[in-house]
């Protein structure tokens, strides 16, 4: 099957009608682009159930936005409508093969379920307020402080974890699990940032608006140090 050229008006339909499709985002002026197209042309003779296309981003303006195309070329494999692969850069014919053969591999079942499930995370808000993450302390919840250990030693709520910003997306892994993650800051621009980095990847994360400053200000325990509660006090 040869490739197909997609445009701003004929992109969602082919998204929409085929079971899975590889999009080439190219230009002209591109020379990784011109060394992949050959490659991208081969691997569509060789794989008849799945649908080639290449989108000119010099053409498909509107597509080539919404995709977020910032490097070319990039390529895309859609399965049933729903995005499972983006990588700029030109692929090798192996590296081509081995995208496609996983594309075929995957459990759908399962691809939706996920999807799902995010877009049921992205749709609740993003932010709770200091009263909010109170009760949640009082029930065992888990709080992120984001700042700066400097800033964190200088004053934080009780029982937060020190993570700066900087450091939240290496610890991705050890931030999921089980139940609401609250994300605070000093006022809930680096919480938010953080927020959606870690929805992102599919933990259900809150950040705390107007951070430590509104919960200090509300007159709540302020946790002074490096650790995270205050140490016990010792009989003199």
């Amino acid at each position: 099957m040869a490739t197909i050229n997609l445009t701003d008006e004929t992109f969602e339909s082919a998204i929409a009608d085929h079971d899975i499709v590889l999009v080439d985002f190219w230009a002209a002026w591109c020379g990784p682009c011109r060394q992949f197209a050959p490659i991208f042309e081969a691997a569509s003779e060789q794989h008849p159930d799945v649908t080639f296309a290449k989108v000119d981003t010099e053409e498909a303006t509107g597509v080539a936005a919404s995709a977020q195309i910032t490097s070319i070329p990039t390529l895309m494999a859609f399965r049933e409508g729903v995005l499972v692969f983006s990588q700029p850069g030109a692929l090798p014919a192996q590296a081509l093969e081995q995208v496609i053969a996983g594309v075929k591999a995957l459990d759908m079942t399962e691809v939706h379920a996920q999807v799902a499930e995010q877009r049921e995370l992205l749709d609740k808000p993003r932010e709770v307020q200091v009263d909010d993450l109170a009760v949640a302390l009082e029930s065992g919840g888990r709080v992120i402080d984001v700042r700066e250990p400097m800033e964190y030693r200088a004053g934080h709520v009780p029982g937060a974890e020190l993570v700066p910003l900087r450091s939240v997306p290496e610890k991705v892994a050890e931030l999921a699990g089980d139940g609401p993650l609250y994300v605070i800051c000093a006022s809930g621009n680096r919480s938010l940032q953080a927020t959606d980095f870690l929805r992102s990847n599919g933990i259900e994360a809150y950040s705390v608006a107007g951070g430590t400053s509104a919960w200090g200000a509300g007159g709540r325990e302020v946790v002074v140090g490096p650790f995270a509660t205050a140490p016990a006090p010792t009989d003199a």
